[in-house]
C-alpha cells in the first residue's frame, strides 16, 4: 500500500515538474524553472525528515550480549521515597555464565544475595528473559517484563509487596534521602 501511494506522488510530482517546463519553455519565464526546483528540493527535505524521525522514534533492538551487567532501581518511573528507599536496597547483575545475582543491600553494603539461572527464549524482536527458579522468593517469583526505548531498555518485576520494580543499567550510587 506504501509503495502503490509512494508511487503515485512520483509521478504526480513529475507531472507537475513536465508541465512548469512546459509552461517555461513557452512563456519563457525562469519563475516556473525555480517552481519545479522548489517543489523537488520540499519533497527530498520533507522525505529526510520522515526518514530521521522513523529513525530517532524506532525502538532499540536488545541483543542477548545487551542484558549482561548490573541494573539498579529506576527511579525516576516513580519518584519518591519508596523508589529511594528501593534503590539502596535492591540491585542485580547479569552475568555472562548466565545467571541472575538479585543483590539485598543497605546503601553499598550487599546484606543477601539470590542467585538464579536464566535462560534467553529466542523468537521475537528482542530475546526473553527467563528465570529458573527453583527457589522463589518475593522479588524473583516472576519474569521480567522488557520495555524497550529509542536508544534504551530497562525491566519490571512484578512484585507482591512492591507492586512493580522498574530497573535500568547501571551503576549504583549514593543518592541523597
Amino acid at each position: 500500500m506504501w509503495m502503490f501511494f509512494s508511487l503515485a506522488l512520483l509521478l504526480f510530482l513529475g507531472l507537475i515538474t513536465l508541465m512548469l517546463l512546459l509552461i517555461n519553455h513557452l512563456t519563457k519565464k525562469k519563475i516556473f524553472i525555480k517552481l519545479s526546483f522548489g517543489i523537488w528540493i520540499l519533497v527530498v527535505i520533507l522525505s529526510l525528515m520522515i526518514i530521521l524521525s522513523n529513525f530517532l522514534n524506532s525502538k532499540t533492538n536488545v541483543e542477548k550480549n545487551d542484558y549482561y551487567g548490573t541494573y539498579i532501581i529506576d527511579n525516576n518511573k516513580f519518584k519518591g521515597e519508596n523508589a529511594d528507599w528501593q534503590y539502596n536496597h535492591y540491585r542485580f547483575e547479569i552475568t555472562k555464565d548466565d545467571e541472575l545475582n538479585l543483590y539485598v543491600t543497605d546503601k553499598n553494603k550487599v546484606l543477601k544475595v539470590y542467585k538464579r539461572k536464566i535462560e534467553f527464549i529466542e523468537g521475537s524482536a528482542s530475546p526473553h528473559l527467563k528465570i529458573i527458579n527453583e527457589n522463589p522468593n518475593f522479588i524473583l517469583d516472576s519474569e521480567p517484563t522488557l520495555y524497550r526505548n529509542s536508544w534504551d531498555f530497562y525491566l519490571v518485576f512484578k512484585t507482591k509487596p512492591y507492586s512493580n520494580m522498574f530497573y535500568k543499567k547501571g551503576k549504583w550510587k549514593p543518592i541523597n534521602n
